[in-house]
């Protein structure tokens, strides 16, 4: 591919991967958390083993649950502001954004042993995955620079940076909660 070719793509590509890889860490790895902590609940067990025993092209439409319900969210949301109600609509519009996605994080995981044995879903699932490689890839020097930035400054807000980093890092592998 030539030079400029290559650079334009990554100039229209870089924000819509960095966008991925900060919903991925950010969102996901919160998302992850959460269900975490729901599914030691009985019923919510019972949910996960339910879907866990579908077949693939029976858990797709269960992503339009969350979807609908977003769409109702939506439109809630927009009556709220059509009542002059401007922070009760955005705080209704994040919070049903949040539970659907939660709602479609848990759906994935459940299913997603079934939904990776269709060739298609597998497919894009690959090229996330390879757009988020990339992405990392393209910002490693930009966030090593940063790293040693950190490292070199010891003030009081660096410090507390460090801290959370620690104690979301220990948490996306299960030990902190």
């Amino acid at each position: 591919m030539p030079r400029l070719l290559r650079r334009l793509l990554n100039i229209v590509l870089l924000p819509l991967a960095l966008l991925m890889v900060v919903l991925e860490d950010v969102v996901w790895a919160g998302a992850l958390a959460v269900l975490r902590a729901l599914r030691q609940a009985p019923p919510i067990r019972a949910l996960d083993a339910r879907l866990r025993s579908l077949p693939g092209y029976a858990a797709l439409p269960l992503f339009l649950v969350p979807e609908v319900l977003g769409k109702l969210g939506e439109v809630w949301s927009i009556a709220l502001l059509a009542g002059g109600h401007t922070v009760a609509a955005v705080e209704a519009y994040v919070l049903i954004r949040l539970v659907c996605t939660l709602i479609a994080v848990f759906i994935y995981q459940a299913c997603e042993v079934a939904l990776l044995r269709i060739r298609w879903f597998a497919v894009g699932v690959g090229w996330v995955h390879a757009v988020r490689a990339w992405a990392l890839a393209l910002m490693r020097p930009a966030v090593a620079w940063l790293r040693a930035l950190l490292r070199r400054s010891r003030g009081r807000v660096t410090l507390r940076w460090l801290a959370i980093r620690r104690r979301l890092r220990g948490a996306r592998r299960g030990g902190a909660r």
